[in-house]
């Protein structure tokens, strides 16, 4: 009897939670439907707001260069109904307005010699309602004004220098200079970055275990606002197997006066270096210079330091054997 009372109980508890339940449910659902009834009310109304757009601008003067950064963003204030603006703000949020400058000025930017040029917005409403839509009216632009300043361009040939890194495979190294074509290009720019430019360099390569001749053709590397008549350009990097090579070479000195004779010892000295293959054979003792200075004689040091006055190109890794060399001084009769 008593189980039966109390299941009776909780039967009774259950049905009225299930019916609160529903109440709630009513009740949330009566309020989502006023909020869509209210917000969709709103919409139908006008509305007076700020919207702000990215601006591009196109067809500068051809002439000349920008020298400052114009604004990049417009905040227009437009009236419209809300299901309007809404929708606009969604759809625009990414798309620029277009600054036609050679058009909105009437070509005045590409005739005249000014440098600074101040425009009011407000007279390109009309043209940036278009961009838009005719369904959003213009009220105002911010800011209401522009600023261009422009600066002389200014063309001149100017020499590349290529960026490069090379690591070479034992024994072997560069025949001679890397070799660019064109080894300069024709360069454009405001006038103030042309007259401190003094190289254009390629973009960076890098070059492992080299050792063969390398052939690529390669850009240059970009500077805005800088332009150049050509964008790539041929370069040959020649790589050849080096040698040892030794040669005894005649030492001279340097400024020695009338009636004075020197006796160096040795008389001469061993040159050692690093030399390309296929010229081996032709580098020649003569083609060197090594000198002592006779100032050092008359200061009376002990032993005079060697100098290499004249070599060859395309040799490397040069040294001279001894360093110092001793000498006798010899005064000639009369």
């Amino acid at each position: 009897m008593t189980n039966k009372i109390i299941n009776s109980i909780l039967y009774f508890f259950k049905k009225s939670e299930i019916k609160n339940q529903r109440k709630i449910i009513t009740f949330f659902v009566c309020v989502c439907i006023a909020i869509v009834f209210w917000f969709l009310n709103a919409l139908n109304k006008s509305y007076t707001v700020d919207i702000e757009f990215p601006v591009k601008y196109i067809n500068l003067p051809a002439n000349r260069v920008l020298s400052n950064s114009p604004v990049d963003k417009y905040t227009l204030t437009v009236s419209s109904y809300g299901f309007t603006i809404l929708r606009h703000k969604l759809s625009l949020a990414f798309s620029p307005l277009v600054f036609d400058v050679n058009e909105f000025t009437r070509g005045q930017l590409q005739e005249t010699n000014r440098s600074r040029y101040v425009i009011s917005t407000k007279q390109f409403i009309n043209r940036f309602s278009s961009q838009i839509s005719n369904e959003l009216k213009i009220n105002a632009i911010h800011p209401d004004t522009v600023v261009f300043s422009f600066e002389k361009m200014k063309k001149r040939m100017v020499k590349v220098i290529p960026k490069v890194y090379i690591d070479f495979v034992a024994q072997h190294d560069l025949r001679r200079s890397i070799i660019l074509t064109p080894d300069s290009v024709m360069v454009n720019g405001p006038e103030s970055v042309m007259d401190t430019l003094s190289y254009v360099y390629t973009v960076s390569q890098k070059y492992t275990k080299v050792k063969e001749p390398i052939h690529r053709n390669i850009a240059l590397k970009e500077c805005k606002p800088l332009t150049y008549n050509t964008s790539r350009v041929m370069m040959i990097i020649p790589v050849e197997e080096f040698t040892e090579k030794n040669l005894m070479v005649p030492v001279y000195v340097n400024d020695l006066p009338e009636g004075v004779h020197v006796n160096l010892f040795p008389e001469k000295v061993r040159v050692c270096f690093q030399v390309s293959l296929s010229r081996f054979k032709e580098i020649k003792a003569d083609e060197f210079r090594v000198c002592v200075e006779y100032e050092d004689i008359q200061q009376q040091k002990e032993t005079l330091s060697l100098k290499l006055e004249v070599q060859p190109k395309d040799i490397k890794t040069v040294s001279i054997y001894p360093s110092r060399i001793e000498y006798l001084i010899e005064k000639q009769e009369r």
